[in-house]
């Protein structure tokens, strides 16, 4: 349901929605970069030269701390840990194979339990709650305090935008999942600006061949330093760049996330906007962190989180071998998350990388790649972020694209689930895709891939289906 302000924001002119988001965006600004910003972002770029034994030792120390404050803290680790972790004293030595000991968390656990992971001693009106993309389901609640906020952002800062040659004081441009532009018949403008942060925010809902060219004027009045944003989207966007033969402004860099970006991806979005893309992955639970340096290896931020990658019996697999993320996140004490189940799988590299850094190296990211929802009009997306947010009756859905203007959403829900959550579903949908043919479907369970995942969304639809082919 909207809340009044989303509400509010719909139904303003657009230079009121722009003021609305210019004046946000010094709330925002002042909760990332406000406090201990900078003295965290020195911590994250003195550790960069660390050796393997020092983050080791950092690693360790941090890990204990953790685990003291949350079994001291936090119910549902004082709870489960009881009988594993008997004495605070047995802390003195716990290490890495302590720690594989711990029974990793599943993101239902945190669907149902939220306020079992938050810590006794936060203030809740110190806390800021976002929430996940829910790709795999209702999204997750996360919880976390400015200053957790001003540490990760300087982990950011330090090893995407730096390495990426940018930083947060220059002007960019980003695709993100925000309904900036509420309605989905809308004309242009497909973007709002945010004028405390030198930031052009597109729409990632109106990417179509017939917009493409909007987009690129703004981007050719705006002039952004650099672009940031879901992979899909820029790449849908610059797919579009080349194949029209539009001429764009140049950035300095591309930075994507959210999913993964394939060689080709890259190819296209590079050869757009004629720079460099540096990928990164992270996520909203902050657990852990890896991203491109300069030479395009992605490492990972020891100090952001600990990662284990595990075959579907929770072994660790060997460098080369496909693993489940379990990550350990070292920066939220707030909502402290141990050997979280990501739903995502890596590949880890032995390889040392020419940048001299110490850090490790993931090879490749799989499974994080969904198919594309390809809209009547020739618009691409994927992530239908915000579909399930606010809605806790869901605990699973999956979206079918059946032909252009046609689609079946499978929905796992509790007993509550009502005619209210159906309308609000049906509306969410409108927004993104205008006037569509969408049957819901509630079903038990919805079919898994063999790394234990379903599919977010399957779309039986090939780009460049002609929209007569609806039906």
């Amino acid at each position: 349901m909207l809340s009044f302000a989303d509400h509010l924001y719909a139904i303003s002119p657009v230079w009121l929605q722009n003021l609305g988001i210019s004046v946000y965006g010094v709330v925002w600004k002042h909760r990332r970069f406000g406090g201990k910003f900078k003295e965290a972002l020195e911590g994250f770029t003195a550790r960069e030269s660390y050796s393997p034994e020092q983050w080791e030792a950092y690693q360790i120390a941090k890990l204990r701390q953790l685990i003291a404050h949350s079994i001291r803290q936090v119910p549902y680790y004082l709870e489960t840990y009881r009988g594993i972790i008997s004495d605070y004293c047995e802390l003195d030595g716990f290490g890495f194979g302590d720690l594989a000991k711990l029974p990793p968390i599943e993101k239902e656990t945190i669907r149902q339990y939220p306020d079992q992971f938050i810590a006794s001693d936060v203030d809740r009106k110190d806390l800021h709650t976002y929430h996940t993309s829910g790709t795999t389901g209702t999204p997750l609640a996360i919880e976390f305090t400015n200053e957790t906020h001003r540490v990760l952002s300087a982990a950011y800062e330090a090893r995407v935008r730096r390495w990426a040659g940018v930083s947060h004081k220059m002007s960019r441009a980003m695709i993100g999942g925000r309904m900036v532009v509420p309605k989905a018949d809308a004309k242009p403008p497909f973007w709002r600006y945010n004028l405390a942060e030198r930031q052009l925010y597109m729409s990632a809902f109106h990417i179509s061949p017939e917009n493409a060219r909007y987009y690129v004027d703004a981007l050719n009045d705006f002039e952004p330093d650099y672009l940031v944003g879901y992979a899909s989207a820029h790449f849908f966007l610059a797919r579009m760049i080349c194949e029209q033969g539009l001429e764009v402004h140049r950035p300095k860099a591309v930075l994507t996330s959210s999913e993964k970006l394939t060689p080709e991806m890259r190819a296209i979005i590079e050869q757009a906007y004629s720079c460099k893309v540096f990928d990164a992955y992270s996520g909203l639970e902050n657990c852990c962190l890896a991203s491109e340096c300069e030479y395009h290896r992605m490492h990972v931020s020891p100090d952001v989180g600990i990662i284990e990658l595990l075959d579907k019996d929770d072994q660790p697999v060997s460098p080369g071998q496909p693993g489940q993320i379990v990550a350990t996140g070292l920066v939220n004490f707030a909502q402290p998350l141990i050997r979280y189940r990501t739903g995502d799988w890596a590949i880890l590299s032995n390889d040392p990388c020419p940048c001299g850094r110490k850090m490790p190296i993931l090879k490749e990211l799989v499974g994080r790649l969904e198919d594309i929802v390809i809209g009547p009009d020739g618009r691409e997306m994927v992530r239908f972020h915000g579909i399930f947010v606010g809605l806790p009756h869901i605990r699973e859905g999956q979206v079918i694209q059946e032909t252009l203007s046609k689609f079946r959403l499978k929905l796992v829900v509790v007993p509550q689930f009502n005619e209210k959550d159906r309308e609000i579903i049906y509306k969410r949908f409108e927004e993104r895709l205008g006037p569509v043919d969408l049957t819901i479907e509630l079903v038990d369970r919805i079919e898994c891939t063999e790394r234990g995942k379903f599919r977010a969304v399957v779309s039986k639809v090939q780009r460049g289906s002609l929209l007569s082919s609806s039906g």
